[in-house]
């Protein structure tokens, strides 16, 4: 990662914190900033669908990574918050284990602070869109924030990285359930 990032990622990681530490919720959208009606519907068909992190509770024992076949049969589950770029952006479970997926052409991904046990990373195939895909136990006590990278052309027409997607999980220790959020 070149210095020149630094900022933009110190910046998105801020936003991101202060949110959490806040308990804020992020800004409403903006009509120009509506998600189309096809990302909308598709929302609303994985909110129908999916379970709050809530439940079931992961108890406090720690399980193998999950195979292959459980996660094609693993259960969507609803992320505690999503900004508008995330909207696509979805999540499955299989006991303590999660599986955030993001479409959008993914170049790197990163793990800027917390626990790195149990973490995962993929980039799929260019022909699947080169979506990023991350994969973390859930466990009390846990917290950690993971960057998703893209990348984009300069004025120059030089191509540099560029920050897309930030993903938070924490666990603070006496709370029911865990907050991940994508933004």
């Amino acid at each position: 990662m070149t210095p020149r990032l630094w900022p933009a990622c110190a910046a998105l990681c801020a936003i991101g914190l202060a949110l959490t530490l806040t308990g804020s919720e992020a800004p409403a959208q903006t009509a120009s900033a509506a998600p189309s009606a096809r990302a909308a519907a598709s929302a609303v068909a994985v909110e129908v669908q999916a379970s709050s992190l809530e439940a079931p509770i992961p108890g406090p024992e720690s399980s193998p990574a999950p195979t292959a076949k459980e996660w094609v049969d693993a259960s969507p589950v609803k992320l505690t918050r999503t900004s508008p770029a995330a909207s696509g952006c979805s999540a499955r479970r299989v006991r303590e284990w999660l599986r955030v997926r993001c479409p959008g052409k993914t170049f790197a991904l990163s793990l800027l602070g917390g626990s790195n046990e149990g973490l995962a990373f993929w980039i799929g195939p260019e022909a699947e869109g080169q979506f990023g895909e991350v994969q973390f136990p859930l466990r009390r006590g846990d917290r950690r924030v993971i960057q998703f990278w893209g990348t984009k052309t300069d004025p120059a027409g030089v191509g540099e990285l560029a920050p897309t997607l930030v993903v938070q999980e924490q666990w603070v220790e006496g709370e029911a359930a865990p907050m991940v959020s994508v933004l």
